[in-house]
């Protein structure tokens, strides 16, 4: 069966109308994102289990019907690794979609890895191969060709039996709770929106920088984000990730000195120099009383063995739940709560992650390493607040 293309605001309507009845529906978007900050939507595919319906954005005025769709619990929308749809159709409805289910989370829960494409999870679960040959054409040329028409159907139109196979893998293994719990720690962590004053914390090797080196990465930062927002450009049209801290350390005063900062590109060079210079320049004679602080110093190398601590007492849960370890508690999880520990002890809060069925599982395990540990991850505190308060600059 053909897919139906939806080109007008009467058709959109009309069939929202009949999506917000169903139960589930599956859910993509085509965008194209080469040269802007924000993603442009290209199309929407929406698969019911019967139909395959193509939304075209460029030509449908109105995309308001799907609004209440998209940010209602049901009907629940089936996705497969969807941060970045779930960003193009925040964008276009105004508010976060809620009523996620990602497959891709379905998949690791299931021992299948953490990542796995669309394509492999067809050919793994349903025996189905799909082509994806057109996942970097134009989605905003038109007409669409028929292999992009093709592409975007197969999108949605395998989602539902995919999710249907899933879930029952999912519920026989009781990992249902587990999988829904994430999906809606997935929306909880897209929807955190880092503050552009702040971003200079996350700079590689930023810790090595002086107070006043500091100043300068921030005010770098707050003026790329800015602009990059405003003229809607990628952040690296404006200055290059690499090139930040070399720019903090050095400081260039002339178009000459930025020049030979890494990766300052000739065209960044010619439409950004002077702008870039101005920044630097602004920063330079703020007074020490607004410099930001030394950032601390990172956990020293003994903390990979704390680390593997943590994990092979969460392998018991790994076996006891059957939750992949690389699922239960990822890197990104142990760095987070012992990070929370060296700097505010005891009071530290839990990170998001254990709240809920994660915590309620791990930390039974987890607390005795870390109470052992405990003097350890005292003794790194002290180090990494003496970095802070040691005066430099």
């Amino acid at each position: 069966m053909q897919p139906v293309h939806i080109t007008d605001n009467a058709a959109l309507a009309e069939v929202a109308h009949a999506l917000a009845k169903r139960d589930s529906i599956a859910l993509d978007t085509e965008f194209m994102r080469v040269d802007t900050f924000y993603p442009i939507l290209g199309l929407i595919q929406i698969g019911d289990g019967q139909h395959e319906y193509l939304i075209d954005p460029l030509k449908v005025t109105d995309l308001s019907p799907l609004t209440p769709i998209l940010t209602s619990e049901f009907p629940r929308k089936v996705l497969h690794a969807c941060s970045e749809d779930i960003e193009v159709l925040s964008r276009m409805a105004g508010a976060r979609p809620q009523g996620i289910l990602d497959t891709q989370i379905a998949t690791a829960f299931l021992g299948q890895g953490l990542q796995v494409g669309y394509q492999k999870a067809l050919q793994e679960n349903l025996g189905v191969d799909i082509p994806k040959d057109e996942s970097r054409s134009d989605w905003l040329a038109r007409p669409l060709s028929p292999g992009q028409i093709a592409y975007a159907a197969l999108d949605v139109k395998y989602l539902p039996p995919l999710y249907t196979h899933v879930h029952e893998g999912l519920r026989s293994r009781g990992m249902l709770p587990y999988f829904e719990s994430d999906c809606r720690l997935m929306l909880d962590e897209l929807d955190y929106i880092p503050d552009p004053a702040l971003m200079y914390r996350d700079v590689s090797n930023a810790w090595r920088l002086r107070p006043q080196e500091l100043a300068v990465l921030q005010e770098i930062l707050v003026w790329r984000e800015q602009q990059a927002r405003a003229r809607d450009l990628p952040r690296g049209f404006l200055i290059k990730n690499s090139s930040l801290f070399e720019l903090a350390r050095k400081q260039p005063s002339s178009l000459q000195a930025l020049s030979v900062i890494e990766d300052v590109t000739p065209k960044i060079l010619r439409k950004e120099g002077e702008s870039i210079l101005a920044v630097i320049h602004a920063a330079r004679t703020r007074t020490q009383d607004t410099w930001p602080k030394p950032l601390p110093t990172p956990l020293p190398r003994e903390a990979r063995d704390l680390f593997e601590d943590l994990r092979k007492a969460a392998t018991v849960v790994a076996g006891s739940t059957g939750v992949p370890i690389e699922v239960l508690l990822r890197k990104k999880h142990i760095e987070a709560l012992v990070l929370g520990r060296v700097d505010m002890g005891q009071e530290a809060p839990l990170p998001r992650a254990f709240h809920g069925w994660r915590g309620e599982q791990l930390l039974p395990v987890l607390e005795p390493v870390l109470a052992k540990a405990e003097h350890t991850l005292m003794a790194w505190g002290a180090e990494r607040r003496r970095a802070v308060e040691s005066p430099s600059g």
